[in-house]
């Protein structure tokens, strides 16, 4: 039996005997002893052959190359003195060789698997040859991590009473906000299966099949475009579902898995041990940080500013206090007046420009004065009024940015937010902030339609019910609706979503109406979802945490490519098999397909 474990080799060893197998690290001819560094997914181990031992091995070493697969067997040694290495688990021995079998060679590889971060071969090489790229040492211990947050987190929901349970893959079409991939049927020709985009249909069914308790580790597919930290096409999510369950359990439940797990799977520390998940309204959020997943882990928050200038003689600004729609908000950073050149300004300027803002009106507080061109809307009065109201001092500098459109002043201040921040070195790579959202909007505004639709899931319920929802409609402060639904951001990412689940079919019928949905598309849609809460179900409310974007904030990765085993590129191409790739005519005829 081939002996994997080469890190388990030790001096305790010495005298045994031991068959291993593995790639060839490196291999180096120091005068009459070859010596080959052996390595496999679990260490490196140093074998030596020597002539006057097996001249046959010897031989057959002189022919091995750079990752060559080799099987090895041989007696455990110790190294001397001078040749220990205290860096390696195995480095006070080494395997003397009496057999060496070459069980495969190996090509010079197209890029060197062993670069570090800063020279390390590009992605669309390494992607190519996804493979080849998996032998790194750090990508084996990333998918190791990986493996051993999901085994914890299975044992840890499985100890709290939770049941897995897989769900179907091909399922039918639902509104969950991104396109859906389609999978055409054969044995019905003209229909279409859809791959899920979350188990969202499904878990809420087996909560009205009396499962109290699910939870799966869920593969999601969606037609979204690529992102740093969003993977085109499939990823996985941490699902759940609880019966009889509310917003403050679901709060209390996320809580502890975050501080009994998931912190347990990062270098990082948790920022706040006393407040590990603080709570923030959704406007709240968008207000101070212009973000509904907000990066908390450095205090720099916007300030409302209509107070100081509602009544001025700056027309543009007093003009938008009467709105309640409108925003003007400030930013104080404190002492900071002089770390900000002409041309960091007119950095700041173009972000706010790059978002809809005509621009971005700024106070400096110098030794030598005051300095803005705001001084001669507001006069001497409103100019001390804002200096008291935002308790300005010398060494300190104020932005304020205002739009009647509060989409458009929300954007520009979390890119000029995050900008500053980084620029002031505010960010703490070691710590991990998370943060609670909730109290969003039910509806939205669509920006391209001007029709109102669903803001998150369209199952989720809203505070007072039906009749809320008919006072909203009637009065149009449909956007003013407040859903019962939560995300969980870290360090800037939206790393869960959840909601209370509304059971009551007619309010859910209403609410799809409002969204655009006639009632024969609700039927033909959900249909069996309206029937099933027909027959009775529990309250329930569950959570979808996103497993590959949160493994990559607790890893400090910067792409969420780097810790999937096989994924695809900024184009959602996987390069290393061509896919997405076309068929043939036949399996398109086979489906009732046309293709242009």
């Amino acid at each position: 039996m081939v002996y994997l474990a080469l890190n388990s080799i030790q001096k305790e060893n010495i005298g045994q005997d031991f068959t291993v197998g593995g790639f060839t690290h490196n291999i180096r001819d120091h005068g009459g002893l070859i010596f080959i560094d052996l390595r496999n997914d679990q260490g490196l181990l140093q074998c030596v052959a020597d002539p006057s031992k097996n001249s046959q091995a010897f031989k057959l070493a002189e022919k091995v190359g750079n990752e060559y697969v080799l099987k090895i067997t041989g007696k455990v040694v110790a190294r001397s003195p001078e040749t220990v290495n205290p860096d390696l688990p195995t480095g006070e021995v080494e395997l003397e060789i009496s057999d060496l079998e070459i069980i495969s060679e190996a090509k010079p590889l197209p890029f060197d698997i062993h670069g570090e971060r800063n020279n390390m071969a590009g992605e669309e090489i390494r992607l190519k040859y996804r493979y080849l790229d998996l032998r790194r040492e750090k990508l084996h211990q990333l998918l190791q991590r990986k493996h051993d947050l999901i085994l914890n987190v299975r044992n840890w929901f499985s100890a709290q009473g939770f049941m897995e349970v897989q769900t179907p893959i091909l399922a039918n079409s639902t509104p969950e906000g991104a396109r859906d991939f389609l999978v055409p049927s054969r044995l019905n020709p003209g229909h279409f299966y859809a791959l899920p985009q979350a188990p969202q249909q499904y878990k809420q069914l087996l909560m009205v099949g009396g499962i109290g308790k699910y939870f799966q580790i869920a593969p999601c597919f969606r037609d979204e475009d690529p992102r740093s930290d969003r993977h085109p096409g499939d990823f996985y999510q941490i699902d759940g579902e609880i019966a009889w369950a509310d917003e403050e359990d679901i709060y209390e439940f996320s809580k502890n898995l975050i501080t009994e797990v998931f912190s347990k799977f990062s270098d990082k520390k948790l920022a706040d041990t006393r407040n590990i998940l603080p709570k923030i309204g959704y406007f709240e959020a968008m207000d101070k940080y212009g973000s509904d997943k907000p990066d908390i882990r450095f205090d720099l928050a916007w300030q409302d500013a209509k107070e100081v200038f509602k009544g001025s003689d700056f027309k543009v600004f007093a003009d938008l206090c009467n709105n309640s729609k409108s925003r003007i908000q400030a930013l104080v950073i404190k002492g900071q007046v002089t770390n900000f050149s002409r041309s960091d300004l007119d950095r700041i300027q173009d972000l706010g420009r790059n978002h809809g803002l005509p621009g971005i009106a700024y106070i400096q507080y110098f030794e030598d004065g005051a300095k803005s061109p705001l001084f001669k809307f507001l006069g001497e009065t409103k100019s001390e009024e804002l200096k008291a109201h935002f308790g300005l001092v010398t060494g300190d500098l104020i932005l304020f940015v205002a739009n009647p459109e509060r989409e458009i002043v929300w954007k520009a201040q979390n890119a000029i937010r995050m900008h500053i921040a980084s620029k002031l070195n505010l960010i703490d790579d070691t710590k991990l902030q998370f943060v609670w959202i909730d109290s969003f909007p039910m509806f939205e505004k669509n920006e391209e339609t001007g029709e109102v639709d669903f803001t998150h899931n369209p199952f989720s319920s809203w505070q007072g019910g039906i009749e809320a929802l008919e006072q909203a409609q009637a009065n149009n402060t449909l956007t003013d609706l407040v859903a019962r639904q939560y995300d969980v951001g870290v360090n800037g990412y939206e790393v869960l979503s959840g909601g209370v689940r509304n059971t009551d079919s007619r309010s859910q019928l209403k609410a799809f109406e409002i969204a655009g949905y006639t009632t024969e598309e609700v039927q033909a849609k959900f249909g069996h979802m309206l029937q099933a809460y027909s027959y009775g179900s529990p309250s329930h409310a569950g959570f979808a945490w996103g497993l590959d974007r949160l493994f990559m904030v607790l890893e400090g990765e910067d792409n969420i490519r780097e810790i999937i085993a096989f994924p695809k590129n900024g184009k959602g191409l996987e390069t290393m098999t061509g896919a997405p790739g076309k068929v043939s005519a036949k399996q398109l005829k086979e489906l009732g397909i046309k293709s242009e």
